[in-house]
């Protein structure tokens, strides 16, 4: 009688090889996720230090979106930058909060403010994102 595949006691053999891919292939998958989630952050910005500042919640990481406010010393005004535009006119950004918004009902917004920027921009900002519709706002600082 002819017998199945394998070992000669019936026993299945383990392949690693197949395991080795779909290990690597959820790695690949987990690390771009990973990166989109990360938040748009101005790495040019020097955030104001507070030593009693929190860490972020990690449960609310995926509901959050940052606005950037640079320090323009020439105007010295701040330069609003969201997902990596700078915005000129700053009203145009309340359309695009509105539409994130909507995708996201638990949308926090994050403001990553120079600390050389004047508080007026500060609250000028905080005006845009009440306008847009979103109550839940955080402010970016570093405890060092």
């Amino acid at each position: 009688m002819a017998g199945g595949g394998g070992g000669g006691d019936g026993e299945p053999e383990f392949q690693i090889a197949p395991m080795i891919d779909v290990l690597l292939v959820l790695l690949v998958f987990f690390v771009m996720i990973t990166s989109a989630e990360v938040l748009k952050v101005d790495k040019n910005i020097r955030l104001p230090v507070s030593p009693n500042a929190k860490a972020r919640e990690p449960e609310m990481a995926k509901h959050e979106m940052a606005v950037n406010l640079r320090y323009d010393e020439k105007s010295n005004k701040g330069v609003l930058v969201l997902d990596d535009q700078v915005y000129n006119n700053w009203p145009d950004v309340v359309p695009i909060l509105q539409e994130s918004r909507k995708r996201d009902e638990r949308l926090r917004i994050v403001v990553r403010g120079d600390a050389a920027v004047p508080a007026g921009e500060i609250q000028r900002i905080m005006n845009l994102i009440g306008e847009a519709g979103i109550a839940d706002i955080a402010f970016a600082s570093s405890n060092k």
